[in-house]
């Protein structure tokens, strides 16, 4: 329809010279936008092309459960059709403009690579030969994430000449289709030459029109009206990110997954039988099914600590296959982004018992809470959740949870195995002939083996040998590409963050191919990295951090990290972060000090965070924050204090307040030990940091174990000296400090224990100075 196009601009901009015989639509568009503006030009195409109405087989196609829908066109007609389709109601839809900022959701994401004209505000369309070289030459985060799509998942094109549009056909010959499913190109009126292209880049072609493909798709899968209703009423896309865990649809196992070997735990792993059942994953499964069984289901939290490589992950699933069992459903939360809690609800509502699985519960602690709140309100949804964390990240989980008490239960795995732990695992070895070098011990020479160590390590020993570890870094060394130990150092750090990331995350990072990612992880990198699903893992979680930082040496490892989160930053926006995208969740862990100086030397930390100024300095109160705790760690008060006001200037929250607050206060220790009285000046001006923060939310666990720690580290330097002008200021400290800890103690009430026991210590140095 490029022709009627032309006729239109020329009729509607009658003095522009158009040849509507001879020229473009490129050229049409351009000459029309110099004679009026751009803005007047799409408030004409809007005219054109809105509201439109396709034929019935186009809604039957968008009616499909696609993850995303790309289009070209600036025209409405994706949307429309969409609002006639049964999934509308279950799942709505975002329109995005190709210059929009990346963020992910579960509802259907519709992207116009050439920009559209819903809306009342003129967007910036993609016409004109200059508009396609500029939208090239400005690298647009969506034309980016579409390239990761090519490369890594199965596609349908439908309607577009894929070797015929500039930038389409310059994301197809970079990145080539590597998904296991096929990606297939619909286009009745093919060249032969044109298919024989296509299929080089490794795409099917399907030689008919899209109504007919339309309906063969909808015969060969077998659905109607009924059965698109049914889906559109599940969870897989109503809540996208929240996957029922079902015994009779498992999903295929990936070629090289090997549970035992220490991949990544998966479902079909605790379906063959492969997760030892210990003490800490039964007694949390009998609470549940004691729970399921009992008169009233009421919501119920149930929070699990454990460090990593202690199993965690591995119990969560085994405690799902051992309740299911019992007739509860289960379902699991994959952490992609947050979930909907209202549809969440409604799904879970009306169909008894139900448990949702959530590891790394923290970054979405307030989700959990509001969809028990709301499953209590509503008095339909009988949900159980089980939210696992790091034990030091246990104050971020708690202070967002305004469950009561008596609706929490907790367990620990514990760091070290226990004799019976132990015994449990010695006996599916054997069970499963998967003892090693254990094979010729007798029975408590193999329990030995296991008692008092944690399970990654012991297991990784049996077949793999002690000399394990040393025979990987021999492997990193004789890696033949530097991406690739990018590529580890990035997963590395993911895990040890608990983080997840997907191929467009990596290929994004490190600046390849999504399909060269998919290559080498079935080749050199076998060893080293696992692909699940979209998600890309390190198969030895993060061991291999030291290797690949000796590998490439401090300034090179920390200058890859630098690298990648710079790459990233695209994908890293106020909205990423709120929707707690994988992207923006990695390299929120990646920056921060904790990570830094755990791995890299400090002058090096803080040349990083010269070089990420650009990109995070003027919007990022994560990256002021950090900076300041940094600078703290280096006494360099001064800095510390001005980064940390920074943080708050551009986001003020309770964090950003108790960060700036608690670096005042450790300032102000700082002089108290020098006896100088200027401690006075900064203890008052970060207590009212605090006191903003706690009159904002006076439940913060955080913010109050914040004030409480440092105020009696600088009560206790103060009173040391036993200066005279200091005592009315030392005790107007402990009894604002004593306040502050009677609130804190009414929120905690008994549980859970490791927050109660952190308090009462904290409890008895106030007792010590104040008696």
């Amino acid at each position: 329809m490029a022709r009627a196009l032309v006729e239109a601009l020329a009729k509607e901009y009658s003095d522009v010279p158009i040849n509507v015989e001879n020229d473009t639509l490129m050229r049409a568009y351009q000459r029309s936008i110099i004679s009026s503006s751009p803005e007047n030009v799409w408030r004409f195409l809007k005219k054109i092309f809105g509201n439109v109405q396709h034929d019935a087989w186009f809604t039957d196609l968008i009616s499909l459960p696609w993850r995303r829908i790309w289009t070209l066109n600036v025209d409405d007609a994706v949307e429309q059709a969409y609002q006639s389709s049964p999934l509308e109601r279950y799942r709505p839809s975002r329109a995005i403009s190709w210059d929009e900022d990346f963020s992910e959701s579960g509802d259907l994401e519709v992207i116009h690579l050439h920009g559209h004209i819903m809306g009342s505000k003129p967007r910036q369309l993609i016409f004109s030969l200059s508009e396609y070289q500029g939208a090239a030459q400005g690298r647009a985060v969506w034309d980016q994430v579409l390239a990761s799509t090519i490369g890594s998942q199965p596609l349908l094109v439908v309607g577009a000449r894929l070797l015929d549009d500039p930038d389409v056909e310059r994301l197809l010959t970079r990145n080539r289709p590597s998904a296991a499913a096929p990606s297939i190109v619909v286009d009745p009126g093919i060249t032969s030459e044109n298919e024989w292209e296509l299929k080089q880049y490794g795409f099917a072609v399907y030689k008919d029109t899209a109504e007919e493909f339309t309906k063969d798709w909808y015969a060969q899968v077998g659905l109607d009206g009924d059965a698109l209703l049914e889906l559109a009423r599940s969870e897989q896309l109503s809540v996208p990110q929240v996957q029922e865990l079902s015994t009779n649809h498992v999903g295929p196992r990936p070629k090289s997954h090997r549970y035992l070997d220490g991949d990544e735990p998966l479902w079909c792993d605790v379906i063959d039988d492969l997760v030892t059942p210990l003490s800490w994953m039964q007694e949390v499964s009998r609470e549940i099914k004691e729970w399921a069984s009992s008169e009233r289901q009421g919501p119920r939290l149930h929070l699990v600590y454990g460090a990593r490589l202690t199993g965690v992950s591995s119990g969560l699933l085994w405690i799902a296959k051992d309740v299911r069992s019992a007739g509860v459903r289960c379902y699991n939360f994959d952490r992609s982004s947050r979930f909907d809690v209202q549809r969440l609800v409604d799904k879970l509502s009306g169909q008894g018992p139900s448990v949702l699985f959530v590891d790394g519960a923290a970054d979405f602690a307030d989700d959990i809470d509001r969809l028990l709140s709301e499953a209590m309100l509503t008095g339909a949804a009988e949900v159980y959740v089980v939210a696992a964390e790091l034990p030091n990240r246990n104050l971020q989980l708690e202070a967002r949870l305004e469950v009561a008490s008596e609706k929490i239960s907790s367990a620990s795995a514990p760091n070290r195995l226990q004799r019976r732990d132990a015994v449990a695992l010695v006996a599916k070895r054997e069970k499963l002939g998967r003892l090693g070098k254990l094979e010729d011990m007798e029975r408590n020479r193999r329990v030995d083996h296991f008692k008092n160590r944690d399970v990654f390590s012991a297991m990784m020993e049996l077949e793999h040998g002690i000399g394990f570890r040393k025979r990987m870094d021999l492997e990193v060394l004789a890696l033949d590409a530097d991406w690739k130990k990018s590529l580890i150092l990035m997963l590395s750090v993911a895990s040890r963050g608990r983080n997840t990331v997907s191929l467009l995350e990596c290929a994004k990072a490190l600046n390849i191919s999504a399909d060269a990612l998919v290559r080498a992880s079935g080749r050199s990198m076998a060893p080293f990295v696992e692909i699940q699903g979209e998600v890309i893992v390190a198969r030895q979680r993060d061991i291999l951090i030291q290797p690949i930082v000796h590998s490439l040496g401090n300034r090179g490892a920390i200058e890859v990290l630098r690298k990648c989160i710079q790459n990233l930053s695209p994908l890293v926006n106020q909205d990423s972060l709120r929707a707690r995208n994988r992207g923006a969740m990695f390299v929120r862990y990646a920056m921060t000090q904790k990570l830094l100086s755990s791995i890299f030397p400090n002058d090096d930390v803080e040349a990083f965070y010269d070089a990420l100024l650009p990109q995070f300095g003027g919007w990022s109160a994560r990256y002021w924050e950090q900076r300041a705790i940094h600078a703290k760690h280096q006494n360099d008060w001064s800095r510390a204090e001005s980064f940390a006001e920074r943080a708050v200037s551009l986001l003020d929250d309770a964090f950003t307040r108790t960060t700036c607050g608690t670096i005042l206060i450790n300032k102000a220790n700082f002089f108290a030990r020098q006896g100088e009285s200027k401690w006075q000046e900064f203890y008052t001006r970060g207590k009212k940091h605090f006191d903003i923060a706690l009159a904002a939310d006076r439940a913060n666990r955080v913010t109050a174990f914040a004030y409480l720690e440092a105020g009696i580290v600088l009560a206790e330097s103060a009173k040391e000296d036993n200066i005279r002008e200091w005592a009315t200021a030392i005790e107007e400290l402990l009894q604002g400090w004593k306040w502050i800890y009677n609130g804190l103690r009414l929120v905690l009430g008994t549980t859970p224990e490791d927050s109660v026991r952190r308090a009462e210590v904290l409890s008895h140095r106030w007792e010590r100075l104040s008696g």
